[in-house]
């Protein structure tokens, strides 16, 4: 199982040196998908947020900080996250103060190096 690990990540080092570096994250297993998050509100207010969940080193550990415009969208740039997998996404809106939810990022309608998009009302 080594040699095929060490096999596909060499030949990921050879397509890179050919056709040049992407923007998506080096994978440790070949079978693990990463995407990036972009949280979309509905709500009138600023929305903060943060992430913590297992990125793409295989690290417990959490984001910085985003501000989605009130009924706006945020891409959670230069973070990667486990497709199949729960973050924690943390909010807060004026009104409400900090809550936590658990979010699940599917797998099966995602590719690696996507951007997935949650939702918050």
């Amino acid at each position: 199982m080594h040699s095929l690990k060490r096999k596909v990540a060499t030949a990921a080092l050879v397509a890179g040196a050919l056709f040049g570096s992407l923007a998506v994250p080096g994978t440790a297993y070949a079978a693990n998908k990463y995407v990036q998050l972009k949280v979309c509100s509905g709500s009138t207010e600023t929305v903060k947020f943060y992430f913590v969940g297992e990125n793409q080193y295989g690290d417990w550990g959490g984001s910085r900080f985003w501000e989605i415009a009130p009924k706006g969208c945020t891409v959670a740039e230069g973070y990667w996250w486990i497709a199949g997998q729960s973050v924690e996404f943390h909010h807060r809106k004026p009104s409400t103060g900090w809550r936590w939810e658990p979010r699940l990022i599917s797998a099966n309608d995602t590719s690696n190096g996507a951007t997935y998009q949650l939702y918050i009302g």
